[in-house]
């Protein structure tokens, strides 16, 4: 299991100590550590650039000139990306800068135009597969600053050995209870907000109960004892805020949507298994929770991969 260690610190806030200090108690707690990295080790040299103007290429359709601080002064990027907003700020890679890939950024003149840096997209920062644009920032940043520091990417990954007898330890809280159990600090569990006066109707039971415009069915309660849906409407789907991306990173999640990441923050934290459906696809609006049957073999999983299963 990937765990973040500030997603540790924030739950156990007296745990002290370096990745390496808090893998050597989860060792003797029984968990060891495989492996620790950092989603913002190949990141140091980004930092945050705010768009002051952006401007059409005078001899590109598809190229942007942009004047951009970057925390000393106003230099002149030019961007290929469809679309940039003046007053928003990006990750910016300056003259000199290294990104993943030992991609060395350089003054460059582009179609007669100079350009001294880029803004970067999610996947040249190695964070995502996403290239269509640069990767707007979401929140309040100021120009010059590190961008790993202002997203929360300044984070460790423990990658933790799990046994089969320690389902407890499958979220960032049963891992901070073990650590705060052992005398390493007293452990805060975040709190669980009341949601009474959300637009959301929710529905459990088995076999079958059917309310807000779609059902649940249990084939077989052998396999599922309960199942609980909820409709919530009026739901804008968008980026998630940059804290939240950020804390999936440092746990080795991709972040997708603010829909998806609020179904794994809550399986990472708590280690509540969700999952989102649009209403709207859903087919016959209705969850029908089975096995597979002889005739099903594999099926195609959300990444787009065909995967064996067994009836």
């Amino acid at each position: 299991m990937n765990v973040s260690t500030k997603w540790l610190i924030d739950l156990v806030p007296g745990l002290a100590g370096g990745p390496e200090e808090i893998s050597e108690h989860l060792a003797l707690r029984g968990a060891p550590v495989d492996d620790i990295t950092s989603p913002g080790r190949d990141l140091s040299d980004i930092i945050i650039g705010r768009v002051i103007r952006a401007r059409q290429h005078p001899n590109a359709d598809r190229l942007r000139v942009c004047e951009v601080d970057n925390g000393e002064e106003t230099v002149q990027i030019v961007c290929g990306a469809p679309v940039v907003k003046d007053g928003a700020c990006y990750p910016l890679a300056p003259v000199g800068s290294i990104l993943p890939g030992d991609f060395k950024i350089k003054r460059s003149k582009i179609r007669g135009e100079v350009s001294h840096g880029m803004l970067c997209s999610a996947k040249e920062l190695g964070l995502g597969d996403d290239h269509s644009g640069i990767m707007e920032l979401v929140g309040d940043f100021t120009p010059g600053e590190s961008f790993i520091d202002a997203v929360g990417l300044n984070d460790f990954t423990l990658d933790v050995e799990v046994t089969a007898n320690r389902g407890d330890l499958l979220s960032h809280v049963g891992i901070a209870r073990e650590l705060a159990a052992s005398g390493e600090g007293h452990i805060e569990l975040p709190e669980i907000p009341d949601v009474s006066d959300l637009p959301f109707e929710y529905q459990t039971g088995a076999p079958e109960v059917g309310h807000a415009g779609f059902s649940v069915r249990i084939e077989d309660e052998n396999l599922c004892h309960r199942y609980i849906g909820a409709v919530i409407r009026g739901v804008n789907v968008k980026s998630s805020p940059e804290w939240l991306q950020a804390r999936l990173r440092g746990a080795g999640a991709r972040p997708v949507n603010n829909i998806v990441d609020a179904t794994n923050y809550v399986l990472l934290e708590l280690g509540q298994p969700m999952h989102a459906f649009d209403l709207a696809e859903l087919r016959g609006r209705s969850v029908i929770v089975r096995g597979a049957s002889q005739k099903e073999t594999e099926f195609v999983t959300l990444d787009g991969e065909t995967r064996p299963i067994s009836s």
